[in-house]
């Protein structure tokens, strides 16, 4: 189960970081993210602010998979 759990945190960790690079590419060149077409009366938000929160996402994505965003471990 121990070797499970570090499989999993390892692709949390490779994932988020793969995440993060594209995510702050997107906030250089926006032209990669496409905006999506509106579904309904909103419109959908800039690619820059969706760069934006996939990159905090990608970063929570790594700390959580490293160990650093865990509550500690009861007894």
């Amino acid at each position: 189960m121990k070797a499970l759990h570090r499989l999993v945190g390892v692709l949390m960790v490779v994932g988020g970081c793969a995440g993060a690079i594209a995510c702050a590419w997107a906030l250089v060149d926006p032209s990669i993210m496409a905006a999506p077409t509106p579904l309904g009366a909103f419109e959908p938000p800039s690619p820059r602010w969706r760069a934006a929160l996939g990159l905090v996402v990608s970063i929570g994505l790594v700390l959580f998979g490293s160990g650093r965003l865990r509550h500690r471990e009861l007894p």
